[in-house]
């Protein structure tokens, strides 16, 4: 059982790196990555990036066998402007690293990300805000971004 466990982790990696590189912006070589808790070592490791399914969610977080797992659907994902790939992954990131599920905790967590990799300003927070309305509708969720201690800060 722990040989096909094992197997299964070295395949996931292997189909992993494609989607490691796509998450990668060719023009500014910005590869993003993050860091988070094993769940059974609770050792920080590397978050790995998985194919997700198509259709159903852009990314989403997940710890197939205790492992810090971004699963990417990454035909939706690379049709995403920059600023915006970025802070679904650092999103989903933060749903790794704080283990939580309160949305709004973890948009704020991406937004210290973002901030802190990236300098954001006012004026990027603001771009962002329009990219994530244009892709995801209308929405107070993303108004609230401007209300994230680390971009308070900052301004």
């Amino acid at each position: 059982m722990i040989k096909r466990l094992k197997y299964f982790l070295l395949i996931s990696i292997c189909f992993s790196f494609p989607l490691i590189a796509m998450a990668q912006d060719a023009i500014e070589n910005d590869k993003l990555s993050c860091t988070a808790s094993h769940l059974d070592t609770d050792k920080e490791v590397e978050v790995i990036v998985v194919s997700g399914i198509p259709g159903k969610k852009i990314a989403t977080a997940q710890w197939p066998l205790g492992y810090p797992t971004i699963a990417i659907d990454e035909g939706a994902f690379t049709k995403l402007p920059k600023n915006a790939k970025q802070f679904v992954y650092y999103h989903e990131c933060a749903h790794l690293k704080l283990r939580s599920n309160d949305e709004h905790e973890v948009d704020c967590a991406s937004i210290t990300l973002l901030v802190m990799r990236n300098n954001y300003s006012e004026i990027d927070l603001r771009r962002l805000i329009q990219a994530l309305k244009q892709e995801f509708g209308l929405s107070k969720r993303w108004s609230k971004l401007l209300e994230c201690k680390a971009f308070q800060e900052t301004t």
